[in-house]
């Protein structure tokens, strides 16, 4: 096997650097994985730059991930070397690079991996894998809304949400997977991504370029919501649920924390979580995690009944890993998913 290499942040706000590091070699419940698809999300982009997380240095981000099994280790039963993987770096993991994505080889516990047919795609698996799981525990966990039948879809409810930021990578999820549970779904769009956004069913998508007093009183006009879920998770998008709520009060649940939250009026309740970690983490969540991962991604996957954003491929494998996180946290992706192969 080829030594390994990563992509590591060696302090806070500091650029990657890449370099050579040692091979891991699985523990029981562990896989090895060669890394052959990173998918990047906009926490990766804020773990390298902010201290929201308590981060121990030098750090390798990255949170989901696809490959090839390499080696296993022991009582290990569902894959074996060779396999076609995709996995999310939960649990006991998070905070260990052993785990991380950027780098060539990575660990994995086996319970966070789920095997994959040979018509699945490393970008439309690691794409979708912690990115719905954040969109069903926020749904279904803390909205409470209901779950979509495993395949095809649900008879139209009559309840109607907001999902803000349809063309982002959460947002286009979270507005397919509630369609499909028998919601009517408002969500937002630019025009640029409109085309993106109808292919995922809303009911109705409001242009977010217009003046924002017209796109409030658009967003308004389509309630009321059964709940509201904000996916972009940015000082702007918060303010303007802040406006959306403030003169009849209300919650609503989005994506990411963001300064300036600790002055959102008292009569506004912006909620914000670990989805993906209440998902697969906490005991009283089992049943539903075994639903996600055993039943329902499995056959999304394999129909692409959901599927994740356009890939956006970086050349250059681990030394475009700064790109890829720049772009992220400048706000310069819109429509896409971010990727890079370490092994190039």
């Amino acid at each position: 096997m080829a030594s390994n290499k990563a992509a590591l942040v060696k302090e806070l706000g500091g650029l990657i650097e890449v370099e050579t590091i040692y091979t891991w070699v699985p523990g029981s419940g562990e896989l090895l994985v060669q890394v052959e698809a990173v998918s990047f999300n906009p926490i990766d982009a804020k773990l390298q730059r902010s201290n929201l997380f308590q981060s121990q240095y030098p750090l390798i981000v990255g949170f989901t991930f696809a490959g090839t099994v390499t080696s296993i280790g022991p009582d290990v039963t569902s894959v074996k070397p060779g396999d076609r993987v995709v996995v999310a770096r939960w649990g006991k993991a998070g905070g260990d690079n052993k785990f991380g994505a950027l780098q060539k080889y990575a660990l994995a516990l086996e319970q966070n991996t789920l095997r994959l047919e040979p018509e699945i795609t490393f970008e439309d698996a690691s794409g979708v894998i912690a990115n719905l799981a954040t969109v069903v525990s926020a749904l279904n966990i803390y909205m409470g809304l209901s779950l979509p039948p495993v395949t095809g879809k649900a008879q139209t409810n009559g309840k109607r949400i907001l999902v803000y930021g349809g063309s982002s990578a959460v947002g286009g999820l979270a507005v397919k997977y509630a369609t499909d549970a028998g919601y009517e779904v408002v969500t937002t769009s630019s025009p640029a991504n409109r085309k993106l956004v109808e292919e995922r069913n809303a009911t109705h998508i409001i242009d977010h370029c217009q003046p924002k007093e017209d796109l409030l009183r658009e967003i308004r006009a389509h309630g009321p919501y059964e709940g509201i879920f904000e996916a972009i998770g940015s000082r702007v998008t918060t303010q303007l649920m802040v406006e959306l709520l403030q003169e009849t009060g209300g919650r609503f649940f989005s994506t990411s924390p963001s300064p300036g939250d600790d002055r959102v009026p008292g009569n506004v309740q912006k909620k914000w979580a670990g989805y993906s970690e209440t998902l697969v983490s906490q005991e009283e969540n089992r049943e539903l995690r075994g639903w996600y991962m055993e039943r329902y991604l499995p056959e999304a996957l394999k129909n692409r009944s959901v599927w994740p954003n356009p890939a956006l491929w970086l050349k250059g494998g681990l030394n475009s890993a700064q790109e890829a996180l720049d772009l992220l946290y400048d706000g310069k992706v819109s429509g896409k998913k971010v990727l890079l192969n370490p092994q190039e």
